[in-house]
């Protein structure tokens, strides 16, 4: 495996020290009372994690260590800015750059759910400039997209740049795809990665069933947004990095076991480390692979938990239409589960097909491999 593996050097490790968060979106896979629990991990506990992690790199004997802190949750703000600063001070105590590594550090935050400015600089000495926020269209309301709207634009008169993750739901659907990309390019947003809606014990019912297209209609969406992608950029107007186009054309080049999960673990309050995992068909849930403030970052790696879950991973859950599938490398699938009947796979091969037979009025030959479309 090439350093896109914990195993291999490269970790997107996501931080969820708190899972407190005021709002109540229909996609968002932590329960009412996860989202009003005030814990918060200790400062010590998270650090001690981290001393886990580098203790069991040490015997590795691995010249470079890419570590990604992913800030998530819950809202990352809700921990107060003390806090957050801190934390990153104690992983740079850490991950030293004389020890081989590089740290890097990212925040996930609604940014209407804060209300002091001052994060914004913050977030931007940690974050190389960046913060990364929600967009989903009328999901939530036409006042939440006004107040999204006029936090996007308080974070880019304090310097920063904005990136959006969207679930593709059904009010992004009526919106359309043209109008979507227009209106986050007049916003000025960097880059968006856009996701499929998924199933959990928070929407499940009759609230998924008017939510969350199929696969079908997200690379039909898809489709049409790179279309709009590339009239815009050959228009000479800015237009936001597409993720999964971008994923699509350089994953040709990381090899067939790139896009197995292997490079990410959540940390929970508690110490617990665990992954997005499905049930009943497609049904969202955390899988956990163990505590690391009981047990050694190894041993948890090795479990036959985080085993089981990555050989599923590689044999592509199973799916008849995903083993035989030559896009296995460079679909858009997160974490493999099984496919809808009688509709796209969730590893949107329809959009992966279309974008390959288009790549070269994409992205020229001379910069795509594994260059940033910029």
């Amino acid at each position: 495996m090439q350093a896109t593996s914990i195993e291999s050097g490269y970790f997107v490790f996501t931080l969820m020290p708190s899972l407190r968060c005021r709002l109540n979106c229909p996609h968002c896979y932590l329960s009412k009372e996860q989202r009003d629990d005030p814990t918060v991990m200790p400062l010590d506990d998270l650090e001690e994690a981290c001393r886990r992690i580098a203790a069991w790199y040490a015997g590795r004997n691995l010249p470079k260590k890419i570590v990604q802190g992913y800030w998530y949750g819950g809202e990352p703000t809700s921990m107060g800015q003390d806090y957050l600063v801190e934390a990153c001070a104690r992983m740079e105590r850490v991950f030293r750059p004389e020890d081989g590594y590089e740290l890097r550090q990212s925040v996930l935050s609604s940014l209407v759910a804060v209300e002091d400015p001052t994060w914004w600089p913050v977030i931007g000495r940690l974050c190389q400039g960046m913060v990364q926020t929600s967009y989903d269209g009328l999901m939530r309301g036409k006042g939440y997209v006004r107040r999204w709207e006029d936090k996007v634009r308080e974070v880019q008169a304090a310097g920063l740049r904005v990136s959006t993750i969207s679930v593709v739901n059904s009010h992004l659907l009526e919106d359309g795809p043209e109008a979507t990309l227009d209106r986050l390019s007049d916003l000025g947003v960097s880059e968006t990665s856009w996701l499929p809606f998924m199933q959990n014990e928070q929407n499940d019912g009759e609230k998924y069933e008017t939510l969350a297209p199929g696969m079908a209609a997200w690379s039909d969406f898809m489709i049409r947004l790179t279309k709009r992608w590339r009239e815009r950029r050959d228009a000479g107007l800015f237009v936001p990095e597409i993720g999964q186009m971008r994923f699509v054309l350089s994953q040709a080049e990381a090899g067939g076991l790139a896009n197995i999960a292997g490079q990410t673990l959540f940390l929970l309050p508690d110490g617990t480390l665990t992954l997005p995992d499905y049930k009943d068909g497609w049904k969202e849930f955390m899988q956990p692979f163990g505590n690391i403030l009981r047990q050694d970052f190894g041993s948890i790696l090795a479990s036959k938990e985080r085993r089981a879950y990555l050989r599923r991973q590689v044999l592509r859950n199973g799916n008849p239409e995903c083993r035989d599938c030559p896009h296995g490398d460079k679909c858009v699938m997160e974490f493999w589960k099984p496919n809808r009947p009688g509709d796209d796979c969730f590893g949107g091969r329809r959009y992966v097909e279309w974008i390959l037979e288009n790549a070269d009025s994409l992205i020229p030959e001379a910069r795509r491999r594994g260059q940033s479309l910029y």
